[in-house]
C-alpha cells in the first residue's frame, strides 16, 4: 500500500506543478515580452518529480533545461522525466558549491526544492542534511536556492519560487517574526527585479497557505555590484552553524533593512493580506461543500475491501485513502469488509485505479467499487422470461420454452455456431464452452485485486 501510495503521490504532484506553471505562464502573457526571440534555458531547483521542467520543455521556445535534484538513496522523489535537452543533476542542494552546479547561463529559474524530513521524504527515510528546526531548515533551503539560481540567471530573467503566508493574527510572536524576515527578502527581490508579483491558484494548493511568487526582468549588473551572492551566502551558513535554538531569535536578512522604506514594507504587507484572503475564501467556500456533501452522500463514492484486511487499523486505511480525496469515514463490518467512503465517486474511482493489482491489501482482498458490483451481479444473471402463446385448437394457453440469454465470448474466442437446441447433436460436441472462465468468473477477481 505505501509503495501505491507513494507512486499516486508522484504522479498527482506532477501534474499539479504543471498545471501551476500552466496558469502561471497564462497570467503573464506567456511570457512573450520576456523571453528572447532565440529562445530560452531554464534552471528548475529541486526539480523532482519534473512537472515544472515537463511544461517548459513542451514549449516550443524551449531551447534546453537544466535540473537539480536529491538522490533517491538520499529520501529524493523519483524523477518521472527523460528529454534528451534535458541535463539532470543528482546532489542535495545544501551540499552543492556554486562551481558544482552544471548548470549554464539561463533565462528562467525556478526553486520549489523543499526542506525533507523523515515524514516528508520518498521512503520516510531522509538521509540529507538537517537543521536545529523547520525554520531554520526551509529558510537556509530557500536562500541556497536563490543563491545558486541567480547566479546562472541571465539579464531580463524570471525567478519562480514557492512560498508560504499564513496569518493567525498579531499576537503570535513566530507570524510576526515571519512577516519580518519575509519584508527583508521581498525587499531585495523587489530591488533586484522591474517586477514581483504572487501568484495563489484557484485550484492547486488553493487550502494551503503556500503560493508561488513570479519575479520578472532580472538586473544581473545590480546583483553583482551589491554582491547579492555573498549576502546570500553570509545567511545560508549562519541558519546552518547557529547555536540559536528558537527560530523567533533567528536574524535573517538584517542587512536588507538598509533598502526598506516605509513604501516597499506596506507594498509587501498588502501582497500578504491578498494571499491570506484569498485562502480564507476558499476555506469558507470548502465548509460550504462539505456542508453540502454531508446532507446529500454519494452511495457510489465507496471502496470495499472485502475480506476486510487483516491487522489494518482505522487511522492507516485513512492515511492510505485521504492521498485520493477526501475520506469522509470508514466502516468495518467484523473480518468480513470494510468500506471507505469519499466525498465524490471520482476519488473513489482514483483509489480503485491505483491500488487494484498492486496486492497492498494482500493476494486475497477483492478491491471494487458499488458500480463494478452492479456489473457483476447484472452479468451473472440468467434471463428467463416465460411467454404465455394461445393456440387457436384448444384457446387454452400453453407456454414456450424459457428463454436462455448466452452472455456474449471474451476477446479472443470464436462464438460457438448455433446454441444446441438447432441440432441436438451440436450440444454435444466436445470442448464446447472451453476458455468461458472469463471476467466474471476466477480470473476477473485476481485481476480485480
Amino acid at each position: 500500500a505505501k509503495a501505491a501510495t507513494a507512486q499516486y503521490e508522484t504522479e498527482v504532484h506532477f501534474k499539479k506543478c504543471y498545471g501551476v506553471m500552466s496558469e502561471l505562464f497564462e497570467l503573464h502573457d506567456n511570457m512573450n515580452s520576456t523571453f528572447p526571440s532565440e529562445g530560452f534555458k531554464f534552471l528548475d531547483l529541486g526539480c523532482a518529480p519534473g512537472g515544472f521542467s515537463s511544461f517548459l520543455l513542451d514549449d516550443s521556445r524551449c531551447i534546453s533545461g537544466f535540473g537539480v535534484t536529491l538522490p533517491s538513496t538520499s529520501g529524493g522523489f523519483p524523477m518521472r522525466l527523460r528529454r534528451p535537452n534535458f541535463l539532470l543533476q543528482s546532489a542535495d542542494l545544501f551540499e552543492l558549491g556554486i562551481s558544482d552546479l552544471i548548470a549554464s547561463e539561463v533565462h528562467v529559474c525556478i526553486c520549489d526544492a523543499q526542506y525533507l524530513r523523515n515524514n516528508i521524504s520518498w521512503d520516510d527515510q531522509y538521509r540529507g542534511v538537517r537543521c536545529r528546526s523547520k525554520q531554520h531548515g526551509v529558510w537556509a533551503l530557500l536562500l541556497k536556492q536563490l543563491w545558486l539560481g541567480l547566479t546562472r540567471l541571465a539579464m531580463g530573467g524570471v525567478l519562480i519560487f514557492r512560498f508560504g503566508w499564513r496569518d493567525p493574527g498579531p499576537h503570535d510572536l513566530a507570524t510576526v517574526w515571519y512577516k519580518e524576515m519575509t519584508i527583508r527578502l521581498f525587499t531585495l527581490l523587489m530591488d533586484l527585479f522591474e517586477e514581483v508579483r504572487e501568484v495563489k491558484s484557484d485550484y492547486f494548493n488553493a487550502l494551503q497557505a503556500s503560493f508561488y511568487v513570479c519575479c520578472t526582468n532580472f538586473d544581473a549588473e545590480r546583483f553583482r555590484k551589491r554582491e547579492v551572492a555573498r549576502l546570500f551566502g553570509i545567511n545560508f551558513k549562519y541558519l546552518l552553524s547557529t547555536f540559536i535554538q528558537d527560530s523567533n531569535d533567528l536574524d535573517i536578512l538584517p542587512q536588507v533593512d538598509c533598502l526598506r522604506t516605509e513604501e516597499t514594507d506596506q507594498e509587501i504587507s498588502d501582497m500578504l493580506d491578498r494571499i491570506n484572503k484569498l485562502r480564507l475564501v476558499h476555506e469558507q467556500s470548502r465548509k460550504i461543500h462539505e456542508k453540502t456533501e454531508f446532507v446529500r452522500e454519494d452511495p457510489r463514492a465507496v471502496v470495499t475491501l472485502r475480506p476486510a484486511p487483516a491487522q489494518v487499523s482505522e487511522e492507516s486505511l485513512n492515511s492510505t485513502f485521504s492521498i485520493y480525496g477526501r475520506v469522509r469515514k470508514i466502516v468495518f463490518d467484523d473480518t468480513r469488509e470494510v468500506s471507505i467512503h469519499f466525498a465524490n465517486s471520482g476519488h473513489a474511482e482514483a483509489a480503485v485505479d491505483a491500488l487494484r493489482g498492486t496486492g497492498a491489501f494482500g493476494e486475497n482482498v477483492w478491491i471494487s467499487i458499488p458500480a463494478e458490483e452492479n456489473e457483476t451481479e447484472e452479468a451473472a444473471t440468467i434471463v428467463s422470461a416465460p411467454a404465455a402463446l394461445n393456440t387457436e385448437e384448444t384457446g387454452q394457453a400453453r407456454f414456450a420454452a424459457p428463454l436462455l440469454v448466452t452472455p456474449a465470448p471474451p476477446p479472443g474466442f470464436n462464438q460457438p455456431k448455433g446454441d444446441g437446441r438447432d441440432n441436438p447433436n451440436k450440444g454435444k460436441q466436445k470442448g464446447r464452452g472451453k476458455g468461458f472462465a472469463s471476467k466474471n468468473g476466477s480470473q476477473g477477481n485476481e485481476e480485480r485485486r
